[in-house]
């Protein structure tokens, strides 16, 4: 987030307009004394919603704000409200969960069984089994604003939560296979209310 918003202050220092081009990622890494990767991650974030593009041997540029209203009040909100991250987290639980009810809505018992047992077998991460799930419920509208505040929640979120994030989908996938609703709803639930209370601990 300091990442995100130190960017936000050079564009704004700067005076860059649409079209200008910004500091290549080792070149703010070095001004911002941090990793690459967490520039990377930040660049990637003000990409996705709309604020820069990459052009492929040209480099990053200021891109015009607006196009879609969507896109256009995360880049107000989440790069100015202190409490953007706890909102996002909750966001990203409401979508997760609506993908979850209707998974278990559309398929029978049976077919959610064998699509957790498969998911299990092949040791996805957290965001790949959701990714399935989106698809597998063939929302594409529900499924771009799941990728779009993922992507965000990824760009935010301390690469240390990784290994806690495995745990959780290991748990989801278990009660997935089980076919039981109520218990992977409510695990889900645990796992966001979990995420909350480090925010607000934090």
């Amino acid at each position: 987030m300091e990442i995100l918003t130190e960017i936000r202050h050079m564009i704004e220092r700067d005076k860059l307009q649409t079209g200008d081009k910004i500091p290549s990622e080792r070149e703010l890494s070095e001004k911002m004394s941090v990793g690459r990767s967490s520039v990377r991650e930040a660049l990637r974030a003000l990409e996705l919603i709309g604020i820069i593009e990459t052009r492929r041997g040209e480099g990053t540029f200021i891109k015009e704000i607006g196009e879609h209203q969507f896109i256009d009040i995360l880049a107000t909100f989440l790069l100015q409200d202190s409490k953007a991250k706890q909102d996002l987290i909750e966001t990203k639980y409401w979508i997760e969960e609506i993908g979850l009810k209707t998974f278990f809505d559309r398929f029978a018992a049976s077919d959610i069984q064998k699509f957790a047992q498969k998911m299990q077998a092949e040791g996805l991460q957290y965001s790949e089994a959701f990714d399935r799930i989106f698809q597998r419920v063939e929302n594409r509208l529900l499924y771009r604003i799941w990728r779009v505040v993922e992507g965000y929640f990824r760009a935010f979120n301390e690469p240390a939560s990784s290994e806690r994030n495995q745990l959780n989908i290991e748990g989801i996938l278990r009660a997935l296979a089980t076919s039981s609703e109520d218990d992977v709803l409510q695990i889900h639930k645990n796992v966001y209310n979990d995420l909350i209370n480090v925010e607000i601990v934090e």
